[in-house]
């Protein structure tokens, strides 16, 4: 997105702003998906869907104006999403960290991002509970119930991988050259979607899932 400035908005914003019209025109409802990349990431205390988002990067900017042109279909959610895991492809951080616990290699884990991982299948569900349920539109922020440090969700996958002695090597977000800027403080709030009727699980309980199906693959 930050090499190829034109192609990421016209992923992540004027395709959204053609399925909202064409949404629109079938009075069909859209379901988007964003990002907390949104946020500049300097708050204190997790994000609600009513901060001001401050976008610190082209992928950023990119994604909330797709934010924006979702908006364009009357009946539309914008679900903000962040450090997912979960899947077929075991791609995410989520996996990395597993698989490097599992091989007794170094982990790099971040002391000082915090995040609030969101596992797929809940993110699936809560998706379907609002097309089903047909809660007051809008955006909403789709994430596991509370937030942490890299570094703790390493020491909880770890504990549940039974691998207490893994070999977790810190590092700071200051230390890491990155092409595209990241919000140190990227936790978010779900308080409006368990008022839509949907308690997101605590992101512990998600990994343990998540977990035990990767185990059992």
């Amino acid at each position: 997105a930050e090499d190829q400035q034109e192609t990421a908005l016209g992923v992540n914003a004027f395709a959204v702003g053609t399925l909202a019209r064409a949404a629109a025109e079938l009075d069909a409802l859209l379901m988007h998906y964003s990002t907390d990349f949104v946020f500049s990431g300097t708050a204190a205390a997790p994000y609600t869907e009513f901060d001001r988002p401050e976008p610190q990067s082209v992928y950023a900017q990119s994604k909330l104006t797709g934010e924006w042109m979702a908006a364009d279909a009357p009946k539309h959610y914008v679900l903000r999403v962040e450090s997912l895991f979960g899947g077929p492809h075991t791609r995410s951080s989520t996996d990395r960290i597993a698989d490097a616990v599992l091989a007794g290699t170094p982990a790099p884990v971040f002391v000082d991002r915090v995040v609030s991982p969101s596992f797929v299948t809940d993110v699936a569900g809560a998706s379907a509970h609002l097309m089903r349920t047909q809660a007051a539109f809008g955006v909403y922020h789709c994430v596991n119930s509370g937030h942490a440090t890299w570094h703790e969700v390493g020491r909880e996958i770890a504990r549940l991988l039974g691998k207490s002695d893994a070999s977790l090597k810190p590092i700071s977000i200051r230390d890491v050259v990155l092409r595209a800027s990241r919000p140190k403080f990227a936790a978010l709030s779900n308080a409006k979607l368990a008022q839509a009727g949907y308690a997101m699980p605590p992101w512990q309980d998600a990994m343990a899932r998540y977990l035990a199906t990767r185990a059992g693959a």
